[in-house]
């Protein structure tokens, strides 16, 4: 079985989760009889959507202003450089690679990447200026 994660956010959030977790280890104990963990952790806060909405404004703006030689990009091709250059890459089956997904930054590193590439597209020529800011 995959791992299983129930988020709890609020007081009334508790009795729920904790409800669904052993509705689901009852289920899986009587057809396996194997054991299972359960792990309580602070939950990790995920990118804002105002941040969300900012990285997104950013992209399409770096599309509109940046050439590379004689093309420009879409804001889905910079999302796809951005996550290889500034967070890593994943190996993918038959040898191929991802960037590594900008959802697993909390808010303070999705910030700070935000804030990178800003410095990469101002050291470029490319100073961005985002509009209702």
């Amino acid at each position: 079985m995959a791992s299983r994660t129930f988020r709890i956010q609020g007081a009334a959030g508790v009795r729920p989760a904790f409800r669904a977790a052993w509705d689901l280890v009852q289920g899986l104990m009587r057809e396996t009889g194997a054991g299972y963990e359960l792990v309580l952790r602070p939950l990790k806060s995920k990118r804002s959507l105002d941040q969300n909405r900012r990285y997104w404004k950013l992209l399409l703006e770096l599309s509109d202003v940046a050439w590379v030689g004689d093309r420009q990009f879409t804001k889905d091709a910079w999302h796809e450089y951005f996550k290889r250059e500034f967070i890593g890459i994943e190996e993918l089956p038959g040898g191929g690679q991802i960037g590594i997904s900008t959802a697993k930054l909390s808010v303070e590193e999705f910030g700070n990447y935000m804030t990178r590439i800003e410095q990469w597209a101002a050291e470029q020529g490319w100073p961005l200026m985002l509009e209702g800011e």
